[in-house]
């Protein structure tokens, strides 16, 4: 889904002013959400087909019903992959009160709006990476296990074992940060335990 970047709004601190109808076409977060479910709804329905084709493969001599329920896989995959890439898109409220703000340096996180800067960058996030940065966010400079971050941001109970969706949605964290400018640690990896958020000049979070 194609959206205007919004790179080059204020930071946090300052609020960006209300968008003008001169400023173009907005997308709000209602459209984004029903965008996002639409996609999952899809990669669902590709996936009962999927199952049924591979049945069928399974059993009858001809190949094509093998590479149809390949394709049909790799469309779900692309469908899944979609959704996640839908980004958060800012609310239109007030001015950002500190009081629901994380403000750490150059790094401004507003929780209800959903929506982090670096600088003057907006950080293009999808939900399971901003609910990341806020949950490393709120305890700066402190390890957070792999154990904690899968509780706290995709809702594991119990004991953790698979910790790879913590790896892989880190690197990409990391790699929004670098883009909108920050330094190459700012996520660090502490092997066999966690990650560290390292933002210079950290200012209290509310």
């Amino acid at each position: 889904m194609a959206t205007t970047s919004p790179r080059e709004r204020p930071p946090l601190a300052l609020a960006p002013a209300p968008a003008s109808a001169a400023d173009g076409p907005r997308v709000d977060q209602g459209e984004a959400d029903r965008l996002y479910g639409e996609a999952l709804a899809a990669a669902r329905r590709a996936a009962r087909v999927a199952t049924d084709l591979e049945r069928i493969a399974g059993v009858a001599p001809q190949p094509g019903w093998q590479l149809a329920a390949t394709s049909v896989r790799r469309a779900e995959a692309g469908l899944r992959a979609a959704a996640e890439a839908i980004p958060e898109l800012p609310l239109d409220v007030p001015p950002a009160d500190r009081h629901r703000a994380i403000v750490l340096g150059p790094l401004s996180i507003d929780r209800l709006r959903r929506i982090a800067f670096w600088g003057g960058s907006a950080l293009a996030l999808t939900r399971l990476e901003f609910d990341l940065l806020v949950a490393l966010a709120e305890r700066p400079g402190e390890v957070v296990s792999k154990a904690d971050l899968m509780r706290r941001v995709w809702g594991y109970s119990g004991r953790v074992t698979r910790t790879r969706t913590v790896d892989s949605h880190t690197s990409r964290l990391r790699r929004a940060l670098l883009d909108a400018g920050s330094g190459a640690t700012t996520i660090v990896n502490v092997w066999g335990v966690g990650y560290r958020l390292a933002v210079a000049e950290s200012g209290d979070a509310a």
